[in-house]
C-alpha cells in the first residue's frame, strides 16, 4: 500500500521543501541530487518530485521512495530512491536517462545499492 507524503510541480516548492526546509530524511538521496544538480553546465527544467512510502502490511510503513523528474532540452532525467524507514539503508538510487517521446528508459545508471555508493561524477553525457 502506497501513501502520498509530498509531490511538486513547482520548483520553488521543490527546492523549499528538499533544500530550504529539509524535509526529506534520505541524505544519501539529497546529496546525489545535490551534486548532479550543481556539475550540470546548463540548468535542467524541473518537471516533478514526489515522495511516497510504502507498506507490506498496509500498517507499518516499510520504505521512502523518492523521484525527481528534469528535462534538459533532450532528455528526461529520473533521480530515483528507495530507503529502509526502519534501518535508514539507502536501498536503491538511480539516475535515469528517458526518452522524451516515449518516457522508456534509455540508460539507467545505479548510483547507490545498499547504502554502497557504486557511481560518482563525472556524470555521462546525457546529449
Amino acid at each position: 500500500m502506497q501513501k502520498l507524503v509530498y509531490y511538486a510541480a513547482d520548483s520553488t516548492e521543490f527546492e523549499r521543501y528538499f533544500f530550504e526546509d529539509k524535509l526529506l530524511d534520505f541524505p544519501k538521496y539529497l546529496a546525489f541530487l545535490q551534486t548532479y544538480l550543481e556539475s550540470q553546465g546548463e540548468p535542467s527544467t524541473f518537471i516533478q518530485s514526489f515522495v511516497h512510502t510504502e507498506s507490506k502490511d498496509g500498517e507499518k510503513e516499510d520504505v521512502l521512495t523518492v523521484e525527481t523528474v528534469f528535462f534538459d532540452q533532450n532528455k528526461f532525467l529520473r533521480l530515483w530512491g528507495v530507503k529502509d524507514l526502519e534501518s535508514g539503508t539507502a536501498l536503491k538510487v538511480t539516475l535515469e536517462l528517458l526518452h522524451p517521446d516515449t518516457k522508456e528508459t534509455e540508460v539507467e545508471y545505479t548510483v547507490i545499492e545498499n547504502d554502497e555508493q557504486l557511481f560518482t561524477p563525472p556524470f555521462p553525457n546525457n546529449k
